[in-house]
């Protein structure tokens, strides 16, 4: 065979490769951020210190870059499980529910940490967010979405699980701790999620549009 035609069949191995890798596989076990844990969420203590004499909108920005980038900088490679309760990423266990209480506990949020991640999802939503909403179309979930406002965070729930949805740009993401193959903390499009996709009821409300509760977890 000659030498240009191992080549060409060579870089259409490669590019078929490519297209399979899933260009929502956010998550990087082996890309630590330099900070650890502890030191990030001292930073974040001081950051919402600034907040204070910053606006509401601010606040609800700055929030936003929390879940939708740091997550999952940090807790990637943390794997689920039905009673994980861990509070550092990469150490331990981590459940759905004790994805969302914690890292929000860790933000500065004054929340029943326990209590919530191991109450119904409806619960936690309820607790936490405004403008809640229930759908058994996924399609109609998808509309909803579609006219939020962009940098919005939702905590959603499903049949047996529940996540973070945030919204950016256009693109929706499911920030999830994934119990399909315990693979643990996600982020995936919403339309790429099998977890979420798999569920046949949808009960979504949002954190950031609820102005009470941010404008409390400023002030704290």
């Amino acid at each position: 065979m000659k030498m240009t035609t191992c080549i060409s069949i060579l870089f259409m191995m490669l590019s078929s490769c490519q297209l399979g890798v899933s260009k929502t596989d956010h998550f990087k076990a082996n890309q630590r951020p330099k900070k650890t844990y502890s030191e990030f969420l001292l930073e974040v203590a001081e950051e919402r210190e600034k907040l204070k004499d910053k606006t509401l909108a601010d606040a609800k920005e700055y929030f936003f870059s929390l879940v939708n980038e740091k997550i999952p900088d940090y807790w990637a490679g943390t794997p689920w499980d039905f009673n994980g309760v861990t509070r550092t990423p990469g150490e331990g266990k981590i459940a759905c529910g004790y994805f969302i209480t914690n890292t929000m506990v860790d933000f500065g949020f004054d929340i029943e940490r326990v209590k919530l991640a191991q109450a119904a999802s409806s619960v936690l939503i309820k607790a936490t967010c405004t403008n809640v909403k229930n759908y058994a179309d996924f399609e109609k979930l998808k509309t909803y979405l579609a006219d939020a406002e962009e940098h919005s965070v939702f905590i959603v729930g499903l049949d047996f699980h529940t996540g973070y949805i945030t919204k950016e740009k256009k693109d929706c993401y499911f920030i999830h701790s994934n119990y399909i193959g315990n693979k643990g903390p996600t982020k995936e499009l919403i339309d790429e999620s099998e977890a979420l996709n798999a569920s046949k009821t949808w009960m979504i409300g949002s954190i950031s549009a609820n102005d009470e509760f941010m404008q409390k977890w400023v002030d704290q």
